[in-house]
């Protein structure tokens, strides 16, 4: 666990610095809309800004762990061979790689603001900020001797990431949501539009949230319950295509990698509670 949890601080350190900086960006554009006269609601701002956290959020994460390894390497040999250390040296290692990360971004890939909020001088000063609480952020979690609990909780809240994404997808943009599953929502009766939509959304918030609390409590009862949902939906779905005859697809594969992560944590916990 000693070496384990500095690649997993960094993972925590740069989704916490990622949850900063995506509304930084996600508010800027709503600012920009509105000052030309484009629409803006509290429906459409709460959209974009959700949206943003989830698809804009996954890019930027892997982006952000990047430059946080090279970084946070370089801020620990710099503690291991001088005399400059502790925590402020990683903070200003993290708000360094932000600003790099932000900076490459623009000159080497896309050639324009990726990112709302870095058109902007208190955008970029946010930005910058994000990068330096997520340095302190990992200096904390390295700080102390983690156990096994450190990284049930990561995959967790990276677990119930992912299902909040697809819950957003199903609330804001259901036409697009239905047709990844092989739904034409608007040739659909207006009961079944209906009852499509709240099964799905209620299936991945329900899986959501159970996540989520299963890395709160450390209550293996909750990843089980993740577990058995997508197990189920993954049997029955073989049920489907060989007994009533449906076609043949390949989510049945997805919904049991769903259903094996989470009841991994959940035996874990089980395992690593007797044994001790």
């Amino acid at each position: 666990m000693k070496i384990a949890k500095y690649p997993f601080a960094v993972f925590s350190a740069a989704l916490l610095t990622v949850m900063l900086i995506t509304p930084v960006s996600s508010i800027s554009n709503l600012i920009w809309l509105a000052s030309v006269d484009m629409p803006v609601t509290i429906f459409s701002s709460l959209e974009v800004i959700l949206f943003d956290f989830q698809r804009l959020g996954i890019g930027l994460y892997l982006v952000v762990i990047v430059g946080f390894s090279i970084a946070f390497t370089v801020a620990g040999l710099i503690s291991r061979f001088s005399k400059f250390g502790g925590k402020y040296l990683y903070s200003i290692a993290g708000a360094f790689a932000i600003g790099m990360a932000l900076f490459l971004m623009v000159e080497l890939l896309f050639q324009t603001e990726l990112l709302g909020g870095n058109r902007t001088l208190i955008g970029k000063i946010l930005h910058l900020v994000a990068g330096f609480l997520g340095g302190y952020f990992y200096f904390y979690l390295i700080s102390k001797e983690k156990n096994y609990t450190f990284i049930i909780r990561f995959f967790g809240v990276l677990y119930a990431y992912l299902m909040l994404g697809l819950t957003i997808e199903w609330i804001f943009t259901p036409v697009s949501a239905a047709t990844d599953f092989g739904f034409i929502l608007d040739e659909l009766s207006d009961d079944a539009q209906n009852a499509l939509l709240r099964d799905f959304t209620s299936f991945f918030f329900a899986t959501f949230l159970f996540s989520l609390l299963g890395a709160i409590t450390l209550n293996p009862a909750w990843f089980f319950s993740v577990g058995i949902i997508y197990f189920g939906a993954g049997v029955f779905n073989l049920i489907a295509i060989y007994i009533h005859g449906t076609d043949l697809n390949q989510i049945f594969i997805v919904e049991f990698i769903l259903g094996t992560l989470p009841s991994a944590l959940g035996l874990t916990i089980i395992l690593k509670n007797k044994k001790n």
